[in-house]
């Protein structure tokens, strides 16, 4: 590791949650590679804490998908090619697109003003070329519709797909003009939900992660 990546020395509290999310953040900027072992003795000496937490938060990212177990290498991160990345969009489709129906049908108190807030700090980094900060707004973005959607059981699908998402964006978001149009097709999937209408927020939702799906392919 060196001086300046996403993996911080961590304090004490809730110490297997903090290297869950330190290591979480590393492999999704890019500091922890495809294929990288995750060496537990290395990366616990990195976040100055004891093996057993890095241990148990090894556990939680190859649960996640963003590890798994190589023959002879032990656990590496995940590597993500077009064909996973692809079947991930396609399985997004239905859900996201249903979650957003039942967001806007059910309008929770506050929805429209979050999302709201959500797109002005997206269209922010956007405009900077803050690549940070346009995936923790689209994190954001999703999650909450996603939470609005009243539907425990597509919210914990949804949330089983998160750091593999991720992953897949990482491919596409690169891409010129990737980011303009997600912010876009974002405040469509918003304005439906804003007046309550079903029918347009899953239809924009959908739209959306076809026209992702199709840049990431």
């Amino acid at each position: 590791m060196t001086e300046g990546d996403s993996l911080p020395v961590l304090g004490a509290a809730r110490v297997v949650d903090e290297a869950v999310a330190a290591l979480r953040r590393a492999i999704l900027a890019g500091d922890l590679r495809p294929g990288q072992k995750l060496s537990v003795p290395a990366l616990a000496l990195r976040l100055g804490v004891s093996r057993s937490p890095v241990r148990e938060a090894v556990l939680a990212l190859t649960a996640e998908g963003l590890a798994v177990e190589s023959p002879r290498r032990g656990v590496v991160v995940a590597e993500l090619g077009p064909k996973e990345a692809d079947q991930i969009h396609e399985a997004r489709g239905p859900l996201e697109g249903f979650a957003a129906r039942l967001a806007a049908e059910r309008a929770p108190a506050g929805l429209a003003a979050q999302l709201e807030a959500i797109l002005a700090e997206q269209a922010t980094a956007v405009t900077a070329g803050d690549e940070d900060g346009f995936f923790r707004t689209n994190a954001a973005f999703h999650a909450a519709i996603a939470a609005a959607s009243g539907n425990a059981e597509i919210h914990r699908l949804l949330a089983s797909l998160e750091g593999r998402m991720a992953l897949a964006l990482r491919h596409v978001a690169a891409q010129p003009g990737h980011r303009d149009s997600a912010l876009a097709e974002h405040r469509a999937v918003a304005a439906a939900i804003r007046t309550r209408d079903g029918d347009a927020a899953e239809a924009a939702m959908r739209a959306h992660l076809a026209a992702t799906r199709r840049r990431v392919g």
